[in-house]
């Protein structure tokens, strides 16, 4: 069953009750199941995207139409690993081939 984290303790928070704000947005009242931390707090659950059509649409909603991601999104930077901070990422190749030709010696 999905649950929300209490942003405080990490323990698991349950809805008491929830209003509608928009047809696709609606207003959580959660309440932290830590005893000791005892958080109440507000989320919103909200519709972001169609992965498929409606049968019966309301004309009056608009949702985009989107892909479902199985896994999280790579960062646009992230083309090729990162470089090592220091200036030592070509020693292990030359320690390397160093120790490789003193056992050949």
């Amino acid at each position: 069953m999905p649950a929300i984290a209490c942003p405080h303790c990490q323990s698991r928070s349950i809805v008491r009750n929830s209003c509608e704000v928009t047809p696709m947005v609606r207003e959580l009242r959660l309440t932290c199941e830590n005893i000791d931390c005892g958080h109440v707090f507000v989320a919103q659950l909200s519709v972001i995207r169609t992965l498929r059509p409606a049968e019966q649409p309301n004309p009056t909603v608009r949702i985009p139409f989107g892909t479902w991601r199985s896994q999280p999104a790579t960062p646009a930077n992230d083309d090729s690993p990162p470089l090592p901070a220091n200036d030592d990422h070509g020693i292990g190749i030359a320690l390397a081939a160093m120790l490789d030709a003193n056992m050949t010696t």
